[in-house]
């Protein structure tokens, strides 16, 4: 069987991983063409990885008929109009990072193209959904392990960032809710099999004092009321002095399964006069690692076997409508009933 030819607009931090992975480690694929507005980043994975062509004009991948598929790993700004561009340019299988669009109007514009061009396939990138902790936590709660779910509670802690970076970062990435809980939220929705009725969030600027004027914040709460009656509740910070610390609690009523309640590097424990001391996981990239390579080899397999992908347009979808929601609730710091 052919392997698969994908094409990747975006090569900064995560596409030049996306990169990688499909060029080294997944069988099926073939890393045919790079694309990045930065030359300089075209020319290292040209000169690298060796694909069949770089450029910085996403549209020669969109027009190439000799691609199966496209990454997009650019900014979060730029993905309304990059898949707009690639529907309307004919491309249907499509892999794009979260979040899907920064406004209601774009992700009903992208709902609108990907629809009206008949995209046969369109993973988003939820990576959490690809986690072996996270997918044994959903096969119990599945199988009743822990009986009637009552309560979901998730942590998601960025380690400590360098002020003038995060608050160069927070305008194209959408902020704290847009760039970290959307994750949790698709998580949550995943693992309970249900959407969020209500949202009750408070939030303000602790650490970063440059955030405010930039309308961000480093650290918020949720309270979330679910349609099938769980209840739910998400703490996250962009300052965790000691590393990048994710957890993940369902509580039902017959028992619990829970992940990541100490954020481990590895499992080795270290005793001296000072006491004992593990080493705790430094970034995002180290925790979630193998989760970036399974996400685009289940976008390839899906390619090849013409079959639809776990995380979906509408997953992606969902997870913007909430967000919008979830900020309106922390800047508000009211009830917001979700529509």
């Amino acid at each position: 069987m052919e392997k698969v030819k994908l094409g990747i607009v975006g090569l900064g931090r995560l596409g030049r991983n996306h990169a990688e992975n499909i060029h080294y480690k997944i069988t099926n694929a073939e890393l045919t063409a790079v694309c990045s507005a930065v030359q300089d980043e075209v020319d290292s994975v040209m000169a690298e990885m060796r694909p069949k062509y770089g450029t910085t004009d996403y549209m020669d991948l969109f027009k190439d008929k000799e691609l199966d598929g496209i990454v997009i790993a650019s900014n979060s700004a730029f993905h309304c109009q990059m898949v707009c561009d690639a529907a309307e340019a004919g491309v249907k299988n499509i892999y794009c990072e979260k979040p899907l669009g920064m406004t209601l109007e774009e992700i009903d514009l992208m709902k609108k193209a990907v629809e009206t061009n008949d995209i046969n396939i369109f993973q988003i990138g939820y990576n959490r959904r690809f986690d072996k902790s996270l997918q044994v936590m959903k096969k119990k709660i599945d199988e009743g392990f822990i009986g009637k779910p009552v309560l979901i509670k998730l942590m998601n802690r960025d380690p400590s960032w360098e002020a003038d970076h995060i608050i160069k970062f927070s305008p194209t990435s959408g902020g704290l809710v847009f760039d970290m809980l959307t994750h949790d939220y698709d998580c949550a929705r995943w693992l309970i099999g249900s959407d969020a009725e209500t949202v009750y969030g408070m939030g303000d600027v602790f650490a970063y004092d440059g955030l405010a004027a930039v309308n961000d914040i480093d650290n918020c709460t949720i309270s979330l009321g679910f349609e099938n009656g769980v209840m739910g509740f998400m703490e996250t910070t962009r300052n965790s002095a000691y590393g990048y610390h994710v957890e993940v609690e369902v509580f039902g009523t017959e028992g619990s399964v829970r992940m990541g309640t100490t954020p481990n590097r590895d499992r080795v424990v270290s005793m001296d006069k000072n006491g004992v001391n593990t080493e705790c996981v430094q970034w995002f990239f180290e925790f979630w690692e193998p989760t970036f390579k399974a996400e685009l080899q289940h976008f390839a397999d899906c390619i090849q076997n013409n079959t639809k992908p776990v995380v979906g347009f509408i997953d992606g979808y969902k997870a913007v409508k909430w967000a919008f929601a979830a900020k309106e609730a922390v800047d508000k710091r009211k009830v917001v009933k979700i529509k």
